[in-house]
């Protein structure tokens, strides 16, 4: 018998290989790479996930099942649900889940396993959330043949170790996301419920194109589009919206809204540059602000003096700069200087809502 992997080994150089990558979706194609020359699989997927929806954002997904099998798989993930799904295992204490743990061994059990995995010769999935700082940033999705035995106990436990590591990594990289320009005006796609394209306006293209993801094998839009329209076809209002991370280094907003067509329903989708209030929120997700340390953060960006800011917050001067010090750790700077210079200038500051002052008059500028 063959000696198994030497974890610490692969431990070292996932979390190296993810803390070298540029860019999110670069991140999770080195961290699965990594991973999978330790824990085997046929198909694996590296999907980012909105930290307080758990929509998917964006990915890579060429190494995955094919783009055909997207409609079921959206059908189950989001309107029909079924074991080992990412709520699931976010909601447990391991931020890891497997279909045959969740099942007891019992695959036939799974819907996904009857209508996807089966066909395709497949048979277990492993499940790694990639965390930190409290929230869920994206996913490692692994997918083994009938061939192979299911994913070990060994293997589940290694896998849970890499979760803060990688998500701190991938946190890092949508922290370094400045504002960019996209293709231009928000555009429009109509999808049927079987998330066939019904029509779409002359920039749709440019807009799915420019997301930040690798694309299933086969045709069809990106995944963060489908992810949306899923949970628009089944939200009770009939609507969904989410921020994506764009290749060019900004963001985007994807919103759905549900169209009662008769016995088939329809959804439109709005693809488009993200608007201040989508991308504050994006970035003061990704540095795990409180509400009150984004207030603070805003009126510094505003100018404003702490005396101001404890005023304008009914806080003491001393709680301004407590929270104060908690962004700059956050942040990474040590300076109100750093913060505007280093963060929010090459991010928001252009189209902030500056309180008390003029964007030119912000530090200095």
């Amino acid at each position: 018998m063959g000696r198994g992997p030497d974890w610490q080994a692969v431990h070292g150089r996932t979390v190296r290989a993810a803390r070298r990558a540029q860019g999110a979706v670069a991140v999770l194609e080195a961290a699965a790479t990594s991973l999978t020359e330790a824990v085997p699989c046929e198909f694996w997927a590296g999907v980012l996930l909105d930290p307080v929806t758990l929509l998917n954002v964006g990915g890579c997904y060429h190494h995955g099942v094919g783009a055909e099998w997207m409609p079921r798989l959206l059908d189950i993930e989001y309107r029909e649900g079924d074991a080992n799904l990412m709520p699931a295992v976010a909601r447990q204490a391991q931020p890891v889940g497997t279909l045959s743990g969740a099942l007891d061994g019992r695959l036939e059990r799974s819907v996904r396993y009857q209508d996807v995995y089966r066909p395709l010769g497949l048979a277990d999935e492993m499940r790694l959330l990639l965390r930190d700082a409290g929230r869920v940033w994206g996913a490692l999705v692994l997918a083994r043949s009938e061939d192979r035995p299911a994913f070990s106990a060994a293997e589940t436990e290694f896998a849970a170790r890499l979760s803060a590591p990688l998500g701190r990594a991938l946190r890092d990289a949508l922290a370094e996301r400045p504002a960019a320009p996209g293709p231009g005006a928000r555009s429009l796609v109509v999808l049927d419920s079987a998330y066939e394209v019904v029509t779409r306006s002359a920039t749709a293209g440019a807009w799915c194109a420019e997301l930040a993801e690798t694309s299933a094998r086969g045709t069809g839009l990106p995944a963060a589009a489908y992810g949306v329209a899923a949970s628009a076809l089944s939200s009770p209002t009939g609507g969904s919206r989410v921020c994506v991370p764009t290749r060019s280094g900004g963001w985007a907003a994807i919103e759905g809204w549900r169209l009662d067509t008769g016995e088939r329903p329809q959804v439109a989708l709005s693809l488009g540059p993200a608007s201040p209030p989508d991308r504050i929120a994006a970035l003061m997700e990704t540095y795990a602000l409180s509400p009150r340390e984004c207030q603070v953060l805003t009126e510094v960006v505003g100018g404003a003096p702490t005396s101001e800011i404890a005023t304008r917050l009914r806080l003491s001067p001393f709680t301004v700069q407590d929270h104060l010090k908690a962004v700059f750790a956050k942040t990474g700077v040590r300076s109100r200087r750093e913060l505007v210079a280093q963060v929010f200038f090459p991010h928001y500051l252009p189209e902030l809502p500056l309180p008390g002052a003029e964007a030119g008059q912000v530090a200095g500028r």
